[in-house]
């Protein structure tokens, strides 16, 4: 086993900045080189150098996407050391690429923060109803989208899954998802859900192609005045309802996803929420965490039913998350109506986007 090694007494541990030659090299701008920073009048005196823990240097400066020096990428040596041409090749060669990895990082991060703003912002919550989604993306961003707006009492709820994980599906959500937005109007007016999934499948079909994608969705109409809900399944057939008097429906549908087939048409179906039911939409990712996936229904009706409200049930896929590494995006959006609703209906709900 390796020893670790005994500095002397008093030796340094750490530095200020302005103490270190990575500090000169960010202020350069520039490749820094020194082969001894004993015979160095701009180092010698540097407690780093004078308890030899640090004789000769090199760094290179890494930048971000704007030019702005954001720190240095260094090598060092207690004894002097010459670099050739090709020694100083290879680290700015490594700088290079360390600056690619901290822009695609810092984008990365912006990109998750775009995603997650694009979802919506607040619940909806009132004596009756209760609308609350969750997304968890594999990556730094994902694939899956769902969003849930109310219009003069008609909640429009969606959930889709693009083919794929990672920057180039959340792309393709982010356009679909903008699509299906678009039909909000109509979808509020009453116009059959299979109309304008259709619609939207003929405007994005020609980009999934190119992207060699498609998308799984599930697409509701609530009306929150007498319960009757209005639905599309494109692929997804990950949907169900408990029943307040303890039965269980899946959502079901011989549609495809969208941008399988050019000039597939999907189906409105119809289903009505008493007093007490639940509806739960997920994406395939939530399947990664069960004990048995191919029967999917039993669990996913068991967290439905015990939770006590969309807020538990949320929770308990997210505990499930952290407690298995999910290989694939997982969100869920929880539609519950309150079984016990006395007097008037609210006028107005707090939703959006």
């Amino acid at each position: 086993m390796a020893q670790r090694r005994r500095l002397p007494p008093g030796t340094p541990s750490s530095a200020p900045r302005d103490e270190t030659l990575c500090d000169t090299t960010q202020g350069l701008g520039d490749t820094l080189v020194v082969e001894d920073a004993r015979q160095d009048p701009r180092f010698a005196d540097l407690p780093m150098v004078e308890a030899g823990m640090l004789v000769s240097y090199a760094g290179v400066p890494l930048r971000d996407s704007m030019g702005h020096v954001l720190g240095s990428l260094c090598i060092s040596d207690t004894k002097p050391r010459r670099l050739d041409a090709d020694d100083l090749d290879t680290l700015t060669d490594l700088a290079r690429w360390a600056e690619q990895e901290l822009t695609a990082s810092s984008e990365m991060r912006q990109a998750r923060q775009v995603q997650t703003s694009m979802l919506p912002v607040l619940p909806v919550s009132t004596e009756e109803w209760e609308v609350a989604g969750m997304c968890l993306p594999a990556l730094a961003v994902g694939g899956d989208f769902y969003d849930y707006t109310v219009t003069d009492d008609v909640l429009h709820v969606m959930l889709g899954d693009v083919m794929g994980k990672g920057t180039g599906a959340a792309l393709v959500g982010a356009g679909i998802r903008a699509a299906l937005r678009g039909t909000t109007p109509a979808v509020v007016a009453g116009v059959d859900l299979g109309v304008t999934t259709t619609q939207v499948a003929r405007s994005v079909n020609t980009d999934l192609e190119r992207a060699e994608s498609f998308v799984t969705l599930v697409q509701a109409a609530v009306d929150l005045d007498d319960g009757t809900a209005r639905y599309v399944d494109g692929g997804a057939g990950l949907g169900l309802v408990v029943h307040h008097d303890g039965t269980c429906t899946r959502l079901s549908s011989l549609d495809r996803p969208i941008g399988v087939l050019p000039d597939d048409h999907w189906t409105e179906h119809e289903l009505d929420l008493h007093p007490g039911d639940r509806l739960v939409l997920f994406s395939d990712g939530l399947l990664d965490l069960l004990e048995d996936p191919m029967t999917w229904w039993e669990p996913v009706e068991a967290m439905v039913r015990e939770a006590e409200d969309v807020s538990d049930l949320l929770g308990s896929v997210g505990l499930l998350a952290r407690r298995r590494t999910p290989l694939d995006d997982v969100t869920a959006v929880g539609v519950f109506r309150t079984p016990r609703f006395h007097g008037p209906r609210p006028v107005r709900l707090d939703g959006g986007a």
